[in-house]
């Protein structure tokens, strides 16, 4: 297991033949069995209330510099930010959604109650932040980027057709630039602010020196002493090489003979007084592959590489890792501390190779997740000129046989677009203790219509069995639950074969999903499931949201 180093360096680059993995996901022999503990039950090893859980506040700020007439909805009230970004949340500090154009535009995310919130929190993955950031500052009605302020042909009763093209946007890769041109047409707005330009002025908004981000009080659990466990899951979401004119989405499970092959990362933490615990069954080593698909490439995890014992780190040389790592050495680690966002490129040394990294981590003291969005350039090296963006989070667990769960029970609202349609088509998704029941609008194209919808009436359930063996490749997986996924795999990519029951041709899709945690049973975020053909090419965008 190379611990520091992967960390902050690349990937094992190395070939890997898919017929050589082993057929048992990994995360089905390291997710433990236990149901989502309680953030409030306490520190089992110091017998010490659990302090992670600030007092709420009741006022947030949107903050891409200060964005006024950004919509809202909290519970019942719907409502849009102030000229100071504010937003009101109540006091009950419930999770928050967030809208351009109100809730038949463009959904943007939903967070938990919290003092700031950032495209980084709102929108998820880096490219998507990056993105929000453009869009926002292109279509600010202020004279300069002081203040953002949302035209008042969106914030001001829009029209059906303002509405209708702010619901078809769609935030990640090239497919954003294409869709955000009808609302630019309508808008009769300037070009579109360009990715740097966009980095650069977060930047400046967010710099922890001017833009001080939630309470002080410090959270005892994330300190070294506390004898707390935590869990750290990641994936690496997609990567450009310096011979790659675009970047390459990261694929993490591919779907063989009717199965899913591959794996993700996991390490286990415990902080002891005298030294930083790395505990048995932790990994993060992962193989890439690149793949005969011209769009993406393989990244599994390395079944070989899992610890069989605890290994024992000095606290002097975590300390030098950076947020979280440093937060957790010092025992005024707070949420002010661990949420901040260096988005300059700063080049630092890792042992013996160069790099450049911009990151946003961010502390969510409702989920008691840690969320770091990062993208690094490798300077020198056989990885020069490799950029690689990746999503991480830090939570504590009760004990080391624990974990915590995202459960689909309950029932969903989806909403779905594809690039050249001007339709959206909503449906409903009930999903009980045995599988999905789905009832409402879906696309089902036809020679004549490639646009076509029609509406679903059959209300048969669909087994989560059924559902694991498409795109839902994470139901059954987790012996906690069959209903329930993890972080790190509600932000994988995977490769399925969408072909029925006595169908003979293979019909191969890509579905990228990314997904946030909000509210105190994680439930709360926005899911986004992109799918693409093999070539890369987006077929549709569908978002989830729990009722």
């Amino acid at each position: 297991m190379q611990f520091k180093l992967s960390l902050v360096a690349a990937s094992l680059l190395a070939t890997l033949t898919l017929t050589g993995c082993n057929d048992d996901s990994s995360s089905t022999t390291t997710t433990p069995d236990v149901e989502n503990p309680s953030p409030e039950t306490g520190n089992p090893d110091t017998g010490k209330p659990d302090t992670g859980n600030p007092t709420p506040v009741t006022t947030g700020q949107f903050i891409d510099a200060k964005v006024q007439g950004l919509d809202y909805v909290i519970g019942t009230k719907a409502a849009q930010t102030d000229a100071e970004g504010n937003y009101e949340l109540g006091a009950k500090n419930g999770t928050i959604s967030f809208y351009i154009g109100g809730k038949d535009g463009l959904l943007i995310g939903s967070v938990s109650g919290r003092a700031v919130t950032t495209p980084f929190e709102a929108a998820g993955t880096y490219e998507r932040s990056i993105n929000l950031a453009r869009l926002l500052l292109t279509i600010n009605e202020h004279n300069d980027d002081s203040t953002i302020i949302i035209p008042s042909l969106i914030k001001d009763s829009p029209s059906a057709d303002i509405q209708a093209a702010l619901a078809k946007i769609t935030l990640d890769d090239g497919y954003f630039e294409k869709s955000v041109q009808t609302l630019l047409k309508l808008l009769d707005s300037k070009a579109l602010v360009a990715a740097d330009d966009a980095q650069k002025h977060m930047q400046a908004s967010l710099n922890p020196e001017q833009l001080q981000r939630g309470s002080e009080e410090v959270l005892t659990q994330w300190a070294k002493g506390s004898n707390q466990i935590i869990i750290h899951r990641s994936a690496n979401l997609r990567v450009k090489n310096n011979s790659d004119k675009t970047f390459k989405t990261v694929i993490h499970q591919d779907q063989q003979n009717g199965k899913y092959i591959g794996g993700l990362s996991l390490m286990n933490y415990k902080l002891t007084d005298d030294q930083f615990t790395i505990l048995a069954g932790s990994n993060d080593s992962t193989i890439e592959k690149t793949s005969t698909l011209p769009s993406f490439v393989y990244e599994m995890a390395d079944e070989a590489e899992v610890s069989t014992e605890n290994k024992m780190e000095p606290w002097s040389e975590i300390e030098t890792m950076g947020s979280p790592y440093a937060c957790m050495t010092a025992k005024n680690c707070s949420e002010r501390l661990l949420t901040q966002a260096n988005l300059e490129y700063i080049e630092r040394q890792d042992g013996d190779h160069k790099q450049k990294e911009a990151q946003s981590g961010t502390y969510d003291p409702v989920t008691q997740v840690y969320t770091q969005i990062r993208s690094k350039e490798y300077l020198d090296g056989d990885y020069a000129g490799r950029i690689s963006e990746s999503i991480e989070f830090f939570y504590p667990v009760t004990d080391a046989k624990t974990d915590r769960f995202v459960d689909f029970t309950g029932t969903w609202t989806a909403k779905e677009t594809r690039p050249d349609c001007t339709n959206v088509a909503v449906s409903k998704m009930v999903f009980n203790d045995k599988g999905l029941i789905l009832t409402g609008n879906e696309f089902k194209p036809t020679p004549e219509n490639k646009c076509n919808t029609i509406t679903i009436q059959d209300t048969q359930l669909t087994l989560y069995s059924k559902l694991a063996k498409i795109d839902f490749w994470w139901f059954g997986i987790n012996k906690a639950g069959i209903s329930l996924a993890t972080l790190d795999q509600l932000n994988t990519t995977v490769r399925w074969n969408d072909k029925d029951t006595g169908e003979t041709t293979d019909n191969f899709k890509i579905n990228r999903f990314s997904y946030i945690p909000a509210g105190k049973a994680w439930d709360q975020g926005l899911l986004v499931r992109d799918t693409l053909n093999d070539s890369g090419n987006k077929i549709a965008t569908i978002t989830m949201k729990k009722s």
